[in-house]
């Protein structure tokens, strides 16, 4: 269900060891550029003040059930993990085997960037109905590449 409402999301933007950072540029489905305190109030996570190149934007129907996603940076591993702790988005785990499914890449707009040694977190919040997620990659010698996604979902 989710999966229909994503398109996965092109990367072109690289550094020069290839290694790509989160995209400032939404799919088709991406409706427009969000409040950062749209997606903190859904998610109940906060972005840190340390964050660079924040961009986020909703997705889909915002008047139904609001759909979020936030790609920034962070300097460290230290912040990437006080973002899960702020919203209580989940256990702060790294991806068994290295590798997320093609359909988390696309749920997360990662598109075809290269995830070095991942790190997720997810949660439902319980009697909220809101999903929430995030992606980190850690560059060595580089910030952390962030895609977070939090969604209002129905029952």
């Amino acid at each position: 269900m989710l999966a229909a409402l994503f398109m996965v999301l092109p990367v072109g933007c690289s550094r020069d060891e290839g290694v790509s950072e989160p995209t400032t540029e939404p799919t088709a489905d991406a409706t427009a550029a969000a409040d950062p305190g749209d997606f903190e109030a859904l998610s109940g996570a906060e972005i840190p003040d340390s964050a660079e190149s924040v961009d986020i934007f909703s997705v889909g129907d915002a008047d139904t059930f609001p759909t979020y996603v936030a790609t920034f940076t962070l300097p460290d591993e230290e912040e990437a993990a006080a973002f899960c702790a702020s919203g209580d988005i989940g256990n702060y785990r790294a991806v068994s085997a290295g590798a997320l499914t093609e359909e988390e890449h696309e749920r997360h707009f990662i598109g075809d960037a290269e995830l070095i040694d991942p790190i997720r977190c997810t949660s439902v919040k319980q009697g909220e109905n809101v999903d929430r997620s995030a992606v980190f990659s850690f560059p060595e010698g580089e910030r952390v590449s962030v895609w977070a996604v939090t969604e209002e979902i129905g029952w």
